[in-house]
């Protein structure tokens, strides 16, 4: 750290203001309507993901004060996890042309002296592990967590010159950039598969039983008596969200059909019913999983005629519900999905193979970019670790 970096108060660079109580929210297409910006609209590595979801939008009058501009700093300040991983987390507002508010239970950030402090900077500040746990020590609340505008600008710092934040958040940022870039192509991808296996449907398409499709073998019950170390015990959690703070690891040796390596196909077939592609490391499969290994079809369409029927199991899953729904392996046989001739997709897979081979080289880049990008993070910000920028 050079000798200009200066203890600093969060709040004597920043002030964090609440957000407003929108009631009356509902999901709605039309993009005419204002997002009310809300937690489930948070990355939880940091930024916002509004493309996936249908977005939770706002009819009738608000104040003024609460409508959003782009490049607007948010941050969460409320977490439903016991860990309080999400406290602090920062999104920025886009410049897409739809309208946002801010709604309450996020901190908006604004800038007292922009000669002092560049507005990315405190981005990356707020992604940083010990402003997190600074959060989660001050935190109110037991099983939902809570933090205030005080207490996010009670955090201590050392603040380096605004000529070195700047270099700071554009090399964190890029990293950024190429992941959002790698983001768009793993949303795009399955649309583009669908779109093209839809439109090769025709009348002499056949139904055909989900159970051939592929092989759909069960995980085990790996979780119980976990060592805390080895191979990531892959639950419905970890297949929706990734590895958290109460991932488990194991290193019992299991067998290869309930093992999951990148490129793999899983389903989760109760509870959160879904499928997925697995793109991180090998891992095991826990219980109310299935491995699906394709039985004589290629990858991209088992994925997608599974996509397809998952509203079916969905349903089917709902009906039986007691404490938590699920299908039984029956509903592989009496549920059919309607796939195109073999010659349409022996003509298919001549562009749709590469894709979905591009689909998981996204995939696994983007976990490379966040692990270096959160290794550099906290080095940056420390000063331990200069940018190119400053040196010259």
């Amino acid at each position: 750290m050079t000798s200009t970096w200066t203890p600093t108060r969060l709040g004597d660079v920043v002030c964090v203001k609440h957000g407003f109580a929108f009631s009356g929210m509902a999901e709605n297409r039309d993009m005419t309507l204002p997002v009310v910006v809300g937690i489930g609209n948070f990355d939880y590595a940091g930024g916002f993901r509004f493309g996936t979801t249908t977005l939770k939008r706002y009819v009738g009058d608000y104040p003024p004060e609460f409508e959003l501009a782009p490049g607007d700093l948010l941050l969460a300040m409320t977490c439903q996890t016991p860990g309080g991983e999400i406290l602090g987390i920062p999104g920025t507002v886009p410049d897409d042309g739809q309208s946002y508010l801010h709604n309450q239970r996020l901190g908006k950030v604004e800038v007292l002296d922009p000669d002092r402090v560049h507005l990315p900077f405190v981005f990356q500040i707020a992604r940083w592990n010990v402003f997190n746990q600074h959060l989660f020590a001050t935190a109110s609340g037991s099983k939902i967590l809570h933090t205030s505008p005080n207490r996010i600008e009670s955090f201590r710092f050392d603040l380096p010159p605004i000529e070195e934040q700047r270099p700071i958040a554009a090399t964190l940022d890029a990293f950024d950039y190429k992941i959002e870039s790698n983001r768009r192509q793993i949303d795009l991808i399955p649309t583009l598969i669908r779109n093209h296996v839809e439109s090769a449907i025709t009348d002499e398409s056949v139904a055909v039983p989900v159970s051939d499709l592929a092989t759909f073998t069960n995980g085990g019950a790996y979780t119980k008596g976990a060592t805390g170390t080895g191979r990531m015990v892959i639950r419905i959690a970890e297949l929706n969200s990734g590895p958290g703070g109460s991932t488990v690891y194991n290193d019992i040796e299991v067998p290869d059909n309930k093992t999951a390596r990148a490129g793999d196909i899983l389903m989760a077939w109760s509870g959160s019913l879904g499928v997925y592609r697995w793109y991180r490391d090998e891992a095991i499969i826990n219980q109310h999983i299935f491995k699906v290994v394709p039985d004589g079809y290629p990858a991209w369409l088992v994925f997608d005629r599974l996509e397809a029927v998952m509203p079916v199991f969905r349903a089917l899953a709902a009906d039986k519900a007691t404490t938590m729904g699920h299908i039984q392996r029956g509903h592989l046989t009496s549920t059919t999905a309607s796939v195109p001739t073999s010659a349409a997709i022996t003509r298919l897979d001549e562009e749709l193979a590469p894709l979905w081979e591009r689909l998981l080289l996204a995939e696994r880049e983007n976990l490379r970019l966040s692990r270096l990008r959160d290794a550099l993070l906290p080095e940056l910000l420390s000063g331990r670790l200069g940018t190119p920028a400053e040196a010259s």
